[in-house]
């Protein structure tokens, strides 16, 4: 498999003990590891409401939430690496002394990028402007119902945007009737663009967009994937990186920061972002973890 000019190579679980430093994310028996002197870098991408939700909810004894608490305790365990510093009072159960936040996360700036293929949208569903939303659905700690509510109150007062949906959730191949109600309400407004499940290239759906919109307020891979194809992002109130911000659960807050968007500098929005996007080049992140190889190594 290879991507961004990565290949990854599957080896058997006995090389771990030849390691010199062992970068794991999702927790492998800790049987594997015989050698018990190796050092562990800990990666959490886990949010933390959403890994709490997950235990929660659970009706098997799932215990996401507490196991990462309890492999960070780990002795061999020298540095907990997350990304989004607004997590950090969540995460405190974790040893002060081993965390590692970073400031930005790092993308494929390789694959995304504003020059390459463009997705070819229909006309009928084509408007002046595109506004995409294409959120992973199935986290415990965020939801689409509420910023979708506020697209279809701004369809109401503004008539020149489609909004598309991509990596819609359905069950059994069908759009479920909670969410086709929604989307009707779109069709009645003509502000309803394309329909998809998850795709592959998304590259080129977001060089066909003008914005994305989401209700997130941490740089996930959407927001940092469409600032690194020159795409403005509305997001939530705090991110950092975002052209525009809104509250997302509050309709007429997200039809405000819709009609801004729309109202605003095209070109100077793109150049924003592009210039936003610099931040997650994957040179940034190896800088900064070099520095955290050699002081593991080192001892």
């Amino acid at each position: 498999m290879t991507g961004g000019g990565l290949k990854l190579i599957v080896s058997s679980r006995q090389e771990l003990n030849d390691c010199d430093i062992v970068i794991m994310h999702n927790s492998p028996p800790n049987e594997w590891f015989t050698n018990k002197k190796i050092p562990i870098i800990y990666v959490i991408h886990a949010r933390p409401l959403d890994s709490f939700r997950i235990e929660q909810d659970s009706s098997n004894g799932l215990d996401c939430y507490t196991h990462m608490i309890n492999v960070a305790k780990w002795p061999r365990v020298k540095k907990i690496l997350y990304f989004w510093p607004e997590f950090r009072p969540f995460w405190d159960d974790f040893p002060e002394e081993k965390q590692l936040v970073l400031e930005y996360p790092t993308m494929d700036e390789n694959r995304f990028n504003p020059n390459g293929e463009k997705l070819i949208i229909k006309d009928e569903n084509r408007g002046e402007f595109n506004i995409l939303l294409c959120d992973s659905w199935g986290r415990k700690d965020i939801d689409m119902f509420e910023i979708v509510n506020g697209v279809i109150q701004a369809g109401k007062e503004v008539k020149n945007f489609k909004f598309h949906f991509y990596g819609i959730q359905s069950q059994n191949g069908k759009i479920q009737p909670c969410w086709e109600l929604l989307i009707n309400k779109m069709r009645k407004l003509n502000i309803l663009g394309e329909i998809y499940g998850r795709t592959l290239s998304m590259e080129k759906v977001y060089r066909s967009m003008d914005a994305v919109i989401t209700p997130h307020r941490i740089i996930t891979r959407v927001i940092g994937e469409a600032l690194l194809t020159g795409i403005p992002v509305i997001a939530s109130e705090g991110c950092k990186v975002a052209q525009f911000t809104c509250d997302p659960h509050n309709p007429f807050s997200v039809t405000n920061s819709i009609k801004q968007f729309i109202n605003s500098d095209q070109i100077y929005n793109k150049k924003d972002a592009f210039e936003q996007s610099k931040k997650l080049y994957l040179n940034n992140y190896s800088r900064e973890m070099n520095k955290v190889y050699d002081e593991i190594l080192r001892g």
